[in-house]
Formats: structure tokens, sequence, C-alpha cells
């Protein structure tokens, strides 16, 4: 029985001994000795002590209180739970194969959604009554410091299918290259004398943007920038016709305007469609996904899982 105590409490110490981890509270700094002793053990606690070190001093005596019970030794373990690829790769692969036989049809059925109203705007798309395209950039300057005054833009209109009395369009424009806005700022002309025959009208640019057309014509100005040009309303024979009369659901609309610009977003976007407009109750892969890792996750540590959405949310 002696012998067995002696060995017990040796195989103790030197797994103690292994552990360089401390059992502080993560709420209490680690002293520079600590600090180095648990990299050394682990170059992973590098990161982790940097991830959630300013974000715990953050955190009010209350909430730090409510977890007193996580110390470094236990987050930590559950930070590399967190991160073993080994483990979780091949759960993400079986629960897409789960995903794709319960909800991998209805991605295909937005497909086809999205199609058919694309279809729909192109048969009744005001285009084809009225072409309009940028002409001319027209600038005026001050006479006395030569400094860029004002700049006016020319928009060629040609009827297409014979006279219209009045149109309405939308313009935009963005860089080619660094341009960060989400979608194309969007600028409304009015026409509201007939149009028999093509002509270009002008329309004065915005004080703010007025810069950007600096030492450039048509041509420059296209080499650097994409130009969204949509015909809104026109007048043609007395009736009014309208792109607001076009019942586009605004999911799909939202679809079709990221589908080309950035393409990244777009399924987040067709998600929309479905749970909008096929099928309620449907769930994204990425939602899938991370519903089924949660509930792992607090299965494994439902302290440590609390303690991280308190921390980061």
């Amino acid at each position: 029985m002696k012998r067995l105590s002696l060995l017990i409490l040796g195989l103790a110490i030197i797994f103690s001994s292994c552990n360089s981890i401390s059992d502080k509270p993560v709420s209490e700094k680690l002293s520079t000795d600590e600090l180095s002793k648990a990299i050394k053990s682990d170059t992973m606690f590098t990161s982790f002590y940097e991830n959630i070190r300013k974000s715990v001093d953050e955190m009010d005596d209350i909430k730090k209180a409510k977890f007193n019970d996580v110390t470094y030794s236990r987050l930590f373990d559950y930070y590399k739970f967190l991160r073993d690829t080994t483990h979780w790769k091949p759960l993400s692969e079986k629960w897409e194969k789960e995903w794709e036989k319960d909800f991998g049809i209805y991605s295909t059925k937005a497909d086809s959604t999205i199609n058919y109203w694309k279809k729909y705007l192109a048969d009744n798309s005001l285009d084809k009554y009225v072409k309009v395209e940028l002409a001319n950039i027209s600038k005026e300057y001050y006479d006395y410091i030569g400094e860029l005054k004002e700049v006016n833009l020319g928009f060629r209109m040609t009827p297409l299918q014979g006279a219209v009395q009045q149109i309405r369009f939308d313009y935009g424009y963005k860089a080619k290259i660094h341009g960060d806005d989400n979608y194309y700022d969007k600028h409304r002309c009015i026409e509201t004398d007939p149009l028999n025959s093509s002509r270009i009208g002008y329309w004065e640019v915005e004080y703010s943007d007025k810069d950007k057309f600096a030492g450039k014509n048509v041509e420059s100005f296209l080499r650097d920038y994409n130009v969204y040009i949509e015909v809104i309303e026109i007048r043609k024979d007395g009736v009014n016709m309208s792109t607001a009369d076009f019942a586009v659901p605004e999911e799909v609309t939202k679809c079709l305007e990221v589908e080309k610009e950035y393409p990244a977003l777009f399924d987040s976007y067709k998600d929309d469609v479905i749970k909008n407009l096929i099928k309620k109750d449907y769930i994204g892969k990425w939602e899938y996904n991370s519903k089924k890792a949660e509930e792992l996750q607090e299965k494994e540590d439902k302290l440590c899982y609390d303690f991280l959405k308190e921390l980061y949310k």
C-alpha cells in the first residue's frame, strides 16, 4: 500500500510538472514568469493569450465573478479543442452531406426563380425603347485661377422604337480599382422634351464628385470607371412605363445587384430568396454547420462556451 501511495504521488508530481499552464482565473493577469512557462509549454498559448487578454480586461467585475471558474488551463484546453482541425474537418464534411441531402435542392430552385426574374426584366426592360450612353464630359473653369468650376456629363439618348415623350434614367460610376462603395451611387436625370431622334443632354455633376473628372475625357473615364446607366421611366404614345411597376421581389433585386460586383455575397442573398419565397424553414449551409458545431462546443464545456460568447458578443 505504501509503494502504491508513493507511485501515485510520483505520477501526480510528474503530470503537474508537465502542465505549465496556470490554474489562475483568466480575469487575473499572468505574471511574466507564469506567461513565459506557459508559452514554453505550448507555443499556441501566445495567440491564445493575445486573443483574450484585452477583452477580458474590459469585462465588468460582475461578469468576471460569474466566470471565476474559467481558468487559463481550462480555457486553453477548450481553445485547442476549437482549433483542432483533425476533429472538426470530418464533422464539417459529414454536416455538408447532411445539408445537401435535406436542403441542397432548394439552391437549384432559387437559381430557377432568379433566372425567371432575370428573363422577366430583360423582356420588359425600358432599354429596348431608349438607348442611353455617356457621350461627352464638359468642363468649365474659373477664369482668374484656372480651377475646375463645374462638370457636366453629356448623355446621348437614342429612341429605338419611335418617338418618346419623356425619359427618366439613373446613372452612377465606380472606380475599377479601389472602388470601395457597396453599390453605385445613383444620380437621377429627367428629360421632358420629346425625343424624336438621337441627341445629347447635359446634367451637372455633384460638387463633391467633380474632381473625379479632372483631366479626363469620355475614353479615359470609361477606362478607369465602371459606369451604370438604367432607364427608369418613359412616356411613350401617351402611356407611362416605369420599372417601379415591375413586381420583382426585393430579395431577387438584391441578388441581381450583387451577382456581378460582389459574387462572394451572392450565396447569402440567395439564402434570403429561399427563406422568403420558397421554403420558410430553410437553413443555409453555413448556418447549418454553425449550429451543429455550437451544439458540440457547448456540450464539451458549457462554462467556457458561455464565457467566450459573453466575451465576444
